[in-house]
């Protein structure tokens, strides 16, 4: 059990620096993000995966790492902070 918790911490550790090092090269929308991260994903799972990074741009909003205008939202622009 413990060792499946963290696989899972360290998954989404490397999904966030995923779209870190994305973001790096410039703002970002969520389809852009999605498609540069999860490189050849199943048509299908892609309004999946665009949840799943907007969880981590919620999150990284909160944390004040990275910002867009307004709340986030599906719709939003990301950018690193600075």
């Amino acid at each position: 059990m413990r060792h499946d918790l963290l696989s899972y911490i360290r998954h989404c550790r490397g999904r966030e620096q995923a779209i870190l090092r994305r973001l790096a090269d410039g703002g970002s929308d969520i389809p852009t993000l999605v498609q540069a991260i999860y490189a050849g994903l199943d048509l299908r799972l892609t309004k999946a995966a665009g949840l799943s990074v907007f969880a981590h741009l919620e999150d990284l909003v909160a944390r004040r790492l990275i910002v867009t205008d307004g709340e986030p939202s599906l719709n939003g622009i990301y950018r690193l902070r600075g």
